[in-house]
């Protein structure tokens, strides 16, 4: 019996420990992808009209990274949420074509 109650905590501990190795890199991950943007905007690397699509492409690229972090939609029993999230992008989208349009 203690035997199985130290290996579930060890278990645990380990799966814990993953988590935080996890967000420790997805947060990297995120200082990296918004120290990009803004040297990005701050200097004159890219052409002007470049600029734009990469901030966006960094700016989705952080999204889908945040949600499945930090929203644990990597998770399994997600599925509900998972469709609203994309209803939501779908409409987010939607709307800022008909804005970008008018």
């Amino acid at each position: 019996m203690a035997q199985q109650v130290s290996q579930s905590s060890n278990g645990q501990s380990a799966n814990k420990s993953e988590r935080v190795t996890k967000h420790l890199i997805s947060f990297a991950v995120m200082i990296v992808l918004t120290a990009a943007a803004f040297y990005l905007v701050a200097t004159d690397v890219a052409p002007e009209h470049l600029v734009l699509p990469v901030l966006l492409i960094l700016g989705a690229l952080q999204v889908f990274l945040q949600l499945f972090t930090f929203m644990h939609l990597d998770q399994k029993g997600t599925a509900f949420y998972r469709i609203f999230i994309v209803a939501g992008i779908f409409f987010a989208v939607v709307c800022v074509v008909g804005i970008f349009l008018m």
